[in-house]
């Protein structure tokens, strides 16, 4: 980006940073309201007994559940990546307009970037973990 402004340059990459954040938060809310439903759907098909349709809370709850924490965790995790890069270009731009970092760069370690990002990777996981244990119990209970 050479030849842009200083100024759109740095407003881009933060707009561009703000959007892959929101996807991140948009897609784990998308995904943590899934699961919801799924875990009443499972609490309720076995709380209420249902002896003829066992395979509905052993196989096919589980089995959704695992196909979402599937297709939700590489788009989170892309999508962490990708904020990552931008993080990346920011740090770049700061290097070669030194009056935008004195103005904008914020003075916090390196570890809190990378500890946000954890929540998003994470939840896919634990959800996965648990659909595949209920799953698997299904079949001693």
């Amino acid at each position: 980006m050479p030849d842009l402004q200083p100024a759109f340059e740095y407003q881009t990459i933060r707009e561009e940073s703000r959007a892959e954040h929101a996807l991140i938060a948009n897609r784990l809310t998308w995904y943590v309201t899934s699961q919801s439903f799924l875990v009443t759907a499972f609490a309720i098909s076995r709380g209420a007994g249902f002896g003829w349709f066992r395979w509905f809370s052993t196989i096919l709850i589980p089995a959704i559940g695992l196909l979402s924490s599937g297709l939700v965790f590489p788009s989170i995790v892309g999508a962490c990546g990708t904020v990552k890069l931008w993080h990346a270009k920011q740090c770049d731009f700061f290097l070669r307009h030194p009056e935008f970092k004195a103005a904008f760069e914020l003075q916090r370690p390196a570890w809190i970037e990378s500890r946000g990002l954890l929540f998003p990777k994470v939840m896919p996981v634990l959800f996965g973990v648990f659909w595949l244990v209920i799953h698997v119990a299904g079949y001693f209970l």
